[in-house]
């Protein structure tokens, strides 16, 4: 998967309208919310096979930060 098409996941797994930047803090996102969190924990097993929990995902600030956590599964 490719930065791009990873912004595009996470823009329809939060259902926002507007896009996602790497800089953006997801805390500003009024999208960023339990559900949504439970979300990208499914995702991320799903497509990566990276297990998270609830309270790791507390220490990821930003885009950036989930990207940083696919590694290598993003180009």
């Amino acid at each position: 998967m490719n930065k791009a098409d990873f912004l595009t996941e996470l823009e329809d797994i939060l259902q926002r309208e507007e896009p996602c930047r790497e800089n953006d803090n997801l805390n500003d996102y009024d999208e960023w919310d339990s559900l949504s969190k439970m979300a990208v924990m499914a995702f991320y097993n799903k497509n990566f096979g990276i297990k998270i929990t609830l309270n790791e995902l507390k220490n990821f600030n930003t885009v950036a930060d989930l990207i940083k956590l696919a590694g290598d599964n993003i180009q």
